[in-house]
């Protein structure tokens, strides 16, 4: 396409807290936004093209900012060959297709948070070189956790301050984005409580210290309190869940710029569960003894003014990656006391930041042309988030009318 791509509707959210439920546009060079925000007087060159999206909304892709994308597929158990091998490859070719889904759903860039092999970086460069097409893959790796420890499935086991910067190197060596660590227990792992701490606070800091050295950033799972400071004592970037976090941990992730990834709605679904939904009984009775925790810990959180990116904690069977977990998340964080647009934005321009991408997620000159034409205005009804005109990544059209 020759000339500029002119996208035109009847509003914009830009990413950065603003709404401008007035008609709007985005004027895209290539992969970069050059220009956005309310219709002026700008006379389109006879090289250019116009996109008119009326009643649609222009705002950016969205981010996940937790998913486990391992498990992708939606067959059974005696779908997956024995073979360890064929197993990574189907897994890998299952989520490559996933992921082609997902884009097209309107999510542009997700962050995975422990992912059983390196498949990962593979279909990142897959993506990179043309064979594939998908969100924008923010890879973490292996999680890394102890003997016992919590998601072993998805993680690299390391005890020890040696063998955790080990661990540390590797994931890094072979192309991991953040390092992300296992500190306490969980829901989704047997024989563990919830309220164990399972790393030492001189493992995380090694772990964080050979992260930072070498410019990466460290996410760390925690479901408990005594988990939470030791984090912070740590120095991680973001604190994944953030179940019973008390004062004095919200006001140090204030202070400190900490990050808050809850996936609140995630630990719900397994708390409300019955017994026909095949979720194990040690997940659904562990997650209700912390479902009010974690709702009370968000909203300490926001009233301290914690950062908060949007996360779904998306991958297992009951809470499948895409769009109707993303909308069920941002729902819940709106009970919890976030406006509807507050909750849209730490689903693009706050995640983005997060991330460490800030020309992703927003709608402004210079930034990355990732971004969703939706029909109607999810300011006034997160529903509108499921009919979408266009999806766009890096200035390629990936969906033209897709749900409509």
């Amino acid at each position: 396409m020759s000339g500029l791509l002119l996208l035109r509707a009847e509003g914009l959210i830009d990413g950065l807290g603003h709404h401008t439920p007035a008609e709007s546009e985005v004027v895209v060079d290539g992969s970069r936004i050059v220009a956005a925000g309310p219709v002026g007087d700008r006379t389109a060159g006879s090289e250019d093209t116009i996109l008119e999206f009326p009643g649609a909304t222009i705002m950016p892709g969205l981010i996940d900012c937790h998913v486990h994308l391992s498990g992708l597929h939606c067959g059974g158990p005696s779908d997956w060959p024995e073979s360890r091998d064929a197993a990574v490859a189907f897994d890998t070719v299952a989520v490559a297709r996933g992921l082609e889904r997902l884009l097209r759903e309107g999510v542009t860039t997700v962050r995975d948070c422990g992912y059983p092999h390196h498949g990962l970086v593979g279909l990142r460069r897959a993506q990179h070189v043309g064979l594939l097409t998908g969100p924008r893959l923010v890879i973490s790796g292996r999680a890394i956790t102890t003997t016992g420890g919590h998601g072993a499935h998805v993680s690299v086991r390391a005890d020890g301050v040696d063998e955790v910067r080990q661990a540390v190197r590797e994931e890094m060596r072979v192309g991991a984005d953040w390092i992300k660590l296992m500190l306490t227990g969980g829901t989704a792992s047997p024989h563990e409580r919830v309220e164990d701490v399972q790393m030492t606070v001189e493992e995380a800091r090694a772990a964080v210290g050979e992260a930072h050295a070498r410019g990466h950033k460290v996410a760390a799972h925690c479901s408990n309190r005594d988990g939470a400071h030791l984090a912070l004592d740590a120095g991680v970037d973001s604190i994944e869940h953030g179940i019973d976090l008390d004062a004095p941990a919200v006001d140090r992730m204030a202070a400190r710029g900490t990050w808050l990834s809850a996936a609140v709605r995630c630990t719900r679904v397994e708390a409300e569960a019955t017994e026909e939904s095949g979720i194990p009984s040690y997940v659904r009775q562990k997650a209700a003894g912390i479902v009010d925790s974690q709702a009370a810990s968000f909203q300490r959180a926001l009233q301290r003014g914690v950062n908060i990116a949007a996360a779904t904690d998306a991958g297992p069977a009951y809470f499948p990656l895409g769009i109707e977990s993303m909308i069920a998340e941002l729902a819940t964080m709106q009970e919890l006391g976030m406006t509807t647009l507050e909750t849209l934005t730490s689903a693009t321009g706050r995640a983005g930041q997060l991330l460490g991408l800030e020309d992703v997620g927003v709608l402004r000159p210079g930034a990355v042309a990732d971004l969703i034409v939706v029909a109607g205005d999810p300011v006034r009804s997160l529903d509108a988030l499921r009919r979408l005109d266009l999806v766009m990544a890096a200035g390629s059209i990936a969906a033209p009318a897709s749900r409509r």
